[in-house]
């Protein structure tokens, strides 16, 4: 061989040899940022988890109102007639989460369970709850559960 032909093998040797870091540079900082990505889905889980837990009892639609004044609690008359929604509004605000409120009876608000899931966790709080036909403020416990895929 020639000194030219072995200096343009030596090149390509080392042109590719910087190929191949680079693409192993590349997959590794991908895991990485697959990885972060992935917490911090994680994290807007979990927020959203706890945030629905105040959401919910401030929902207009389940929200205790005297003259179109909102208050600090939930109707019950309104939760009953929340049950039998089946909307695919609520479907993207809650996501795959059960939401019940416990008074006298379990009043399962919303159901949505995902076809496969690992396990499920549960947050508890409790509300205060008007009963309009007894005119009377009631305690009441609400549930949300959070399906883990």
């Amino acid at each position: 061989m020639k000194r030219g032909q072995l200096q343009i093998q030596e090149s390509i040797f080392v042109v590719f040899i910087f190929f191949v870091i680079l693409m192993v540079a590349m997959i590794v900082f991908y895991q990485l940022e697959s990885r972060s990505i992935k917490g911090i889905k994680e994290e807007h889980d979990e927020n959203l988890f706890y945030y629905l837990v105040s959401y919910v009892p401030s929902m207009p639609e389940l929200q205790c109102s005297v003259v179109g004044i909102g208050d600090e609690c939930i109707d019950l008359s309104k939760a009953r007639a929340f049950s039998f929604m089946n909307d695919d509004y609520y479907r993207e605000v809650f996501g795959h989460r059960k939401i019940i409120l416990e008074v006298n009876e379990d009043i399962v608000l919303y159901n949505w369970e995902p076809s496969t899931y690992s396990g499920e966790r549960k947050i508890t709080s409790p509300v205060s709850v008007y009963d309009p036909n007894q005119n009377k403020y009631l305690v009441g416990v609400l549930e949300v559960y959070m399906y883990e895929e």
